[in-house]
C-alpha cells in the first residue's frame, strides 16, 4: 500500500482497513485459505495473497463506482465464501459493505463477452488508481488470458484422474494444419511415378513439392500467429494516452522517435545532423511523463540520438514499462509469453521447411545435382523468416483495431497547425519520414536513424465470457 492514500481509498477511508481485518475464517480450524489452496492446487502462499487479492475486489465492488469483474482466481476465493454463507451475507455484506454483492450467471454470447471484458479493463484501471500500483499479473492477468483459458477450469477429483500437462504448442493439433499436412501428403502420393523418398526426387520434381509446401504452410502459420491475437474489437470510450498509441505501433520501435518529434516540435530538444540532439534549458520541463524521461536522458551539452533512442525504447525503461503496464491491463498489447509463443509458430515452421531444403542441397551436392534453384529458394526463404521475426506479434487484436481507427482519423486531421499528439503520433503511425506532410520534414530529416542502428527491445507491427459486477462468465458476476 502506498504511503500517501489515492483519491479513491481517501473517499471510502472507513471501507478498506474494515475489509483488511475482516476474518474470513472464523473459528474454522481448516482455514479459508487452506481451503482455497486445496480446491485449486495452489501453493498456500499464493493462496493467502489470492484472498488478500479478492478483500480488495470487494472493495472496489462497493467504492469504483461502476461494474467491476474479477480475475478467475480472485473468482475462486468469491465462489468459496458463498460457501460460508452466514461469513458472507450476514458479516460482510450485512455489516461490512452494506448492501448485499449478488454472484449470478451470465446470459451467454458475444456480446456479453465483449461487455465483460470492458468491464475487466475497467477494474484494472480501478485498482491501479484504488491502491497505487498495478494489481499482480499473476493473480490478475491481461484479459487476453483472463477470457482465453480461464473458461476451461475445470474441477477434478484427483482420486480418480492423473493431471498430465497439455502441450504448449496448442496449434499444432490445430485441423487447419492437419488438413495442409495430409495435403501435402496427397500431393506426394499423386506422383505414383515418383520414389516415396523426396530427398530421391529430381530437381524439377523436388522444387514443385518444396514450393507446395512453403505457399501452404508458411501464410497457414501467420494466419495462426494473427489469430492468435484475439478478435479484432473496436474500443470504445477507453483513456488511451499519446504515447500509449505509439508504443503499440511498429512493434514499439517508434515511441522513442514519437516522443523526440514532439519535443523538438515544442522547442524542448534541438536535433542536428548525425544523429546529435541537445537538451534546451530555457524552457520548463515537459508535463508528459515519457516526454519528461525521455528529456531527462539528453544531456545539455549533447548526445547521440540513437543511444537515447535505444535505451527509451527499452521495456526496461521506467517510464516505458509504465505505458506498457497500462496497455496491459487494457487488453491492448499481448504480454511477452503469448508473443513469445505466438512467434514461434512461424519460426519453428519456416525452421522445418529450411532443413527439409537444406538436407536436399547436401543429397545434391554428394550427387553432383545442380541446386541452385533451391538455394536461391531457401535463401528466400530465409528473408521472408527474418522479416516476419522483426515484425513479430505485439499488439491484441483489440490494440490493432484501436491502431486501425486512430490512422483513419490522423488522416482526417491534418489541416492547419499540427498539435503535439498530432505529432507525436504521425511519427509513430506512419514513420518519421510522413512527418513532412504536416509541414515538419525538417524534423523527420534528422531522426532518420542510420541504416546500421538497432531497434528497440524486439516485438513487431503486429479471447468469451467473465465475471462482473452484474454478471459472470460460465458461472456468474458480482452487482451492487
Amino acid at each position: 500500500m502506498p504511503t500517501s492514500n489515492p483519491p479513491l481509498l481517501a473517499a471510502h477511508s472507513k471501507l478498506w482497513p474494515q475489509l483488511l481485518a475482516f476474518d474470513l475464517d472464523g473459528a474454522a480450524q481448516f482455514s479459508f485459505s487452506k481451503r482455497l489452496a486445496r480446491d485449486n492446487g495452489w501453493p498456500p502462499a499464493f493462496a493467502q495473497r489470492v484472498a488478500l487479492e479478492y478483500k480488495k475486489f470487494l472493495y472496489l465492488a462497493a467504492a469504483c463506482g461502476h461494474p467491476v469483474t474479477p480475475s478467475d482466481e480472485v473468482d475462486q476465493a468469491w465462489h468459496l465464501h458463498l460457501v460460508y454463507t452466514r461469513s458472507y451475507w450476514n458479516d460482510l455484506c450485512g455489516q461490512v459493505l452494506g448492501f448485499p454483492l449478488h454472484h449470478g450467471p451470465t446470459k451467454g454470447g458475444t456480446a456479453e463477452g465483449h461487455k465483460f471484458r470492458d468491464w475487466y479493463a475497467q477494474t484494472l484501471r480501478s485498482y491501479q488508481a484504488a491502491f497505487g500500483t498495478p494489481p499482480p499479473a499473476d493473480i490478475w492477468p491481461p484479459a487476453a488470458t483472463r477470457f482465453g483459458e480461464a473458461p476451461y477450469f475445470q474441477r477434478l477429483n484427483r482420486k480418480r484422474y492423473f493431471l498430465v500437462p497439455r502441450p504448449r504448442l496448442r496449434w499444432a493439433l490445430d485441423w487447419r494444419v492437419g488438413a495442409a499436412l495430409a495435403g501435402a501428403l496427397v500431393l506426394a502420393g499423386c506422383s505414383a511415378r515418383l520414389p516415396l523418398n523426396p530427398f530421391n526426387w529430381y530437381g524439377a520434381d523436388f522444387l514443385l513439392l518444396f514450393w507446395s509446401l512453403c505457399l501452404a504452410l508458411v501464410p497457414l502459420a501467420l494466419w495462426l500467429r494473427h489469430r492468435g491475437r484475439g478478435p479484432e474489437e473496436a474500443v470504445f470510450g477507453l483513456p488511451v494516452g499519446t504515447y500509449e498509441l505509439a508504443r503499440l505501433a511498429e512493434g514499439g520501435r517508434l515511441l522513442a522517435d514519437s516522443a523526440f518529434a514532439a519535443l523538438a516540435y515544442t522547442g524542448h530538444i534541438k536535433l542536428l545532423p548525425k544523429q546529435q540532439v541537445f537538451r534546451a534549458t530555457h524552457l520548463s520541463p515537459p508535463t508528459d511523463s515519457y516526454e519528461l524521461a525521455v528529456w531527462q536522458l539528453i544531456r545539455p551539452e549533447g548526445s547521440d540520438l540513437n543511444a537515447v533512442r535505444e535505451q527509451a525504447n527499452l521495456a526496461g525503461f521506467k517510464a516505458t514499462q509504465v505505458i506498457d503496464n497500462k496497455l496491459l491491463a487494457n487488453d491492448l498489447l499481448l504480454t511477452p509469453e503469448i508473443r513469445q509463443r505466438l512467434d514461434r509458430v512461424p519460426f519453428f515452421t519456416i525452421l522445418g521447411l529450411e532443413a527439409f531444403g537444406a538436407i536436399k542441397v547436401l543429397v545434391g551436392l554428394n550427387r553432383d545435382r545442380p541446386i541452385g534453384f533451391l538455394l536461391f529458394s531457401l535463401i528466400a526463404l530465409a528473408l521472408v523468416g527474418a522479416y516476419f521475426h522483426q515484425h513479430g506479434a505485439w499488439a491484441t487484436g483489440r490494440g490493432a483495431a484501436l491502431l486501425d481507427s486512430t490512422r483513419v482519423q490522423l488522416r482526417q486531421s491534418r489541416t492547419g497547425t499540427p498539435s503535439i499528439h498530432l505529432v507525436a503520433l504521425t511519427a509513430a503511425l506512419f514513420g518519421v519520414s510522413e512527418l513532412g506532410i504536416i509541414g515538419l520534414g525538417d524534423i523527420g530529416e534528422l531522426l532518420v536513424p542510420p541504416r546500421h542502428s538497432g531497434g528497440s527491445d524486439g516485438g513487431g507491427s503486429d479471447g468469451g465470457s467473465g465475471c462482473g459486477g452484474g454478471g459472470c462468465g460460465g458461472c456468474g458476476g458480482c452487482g451492487s
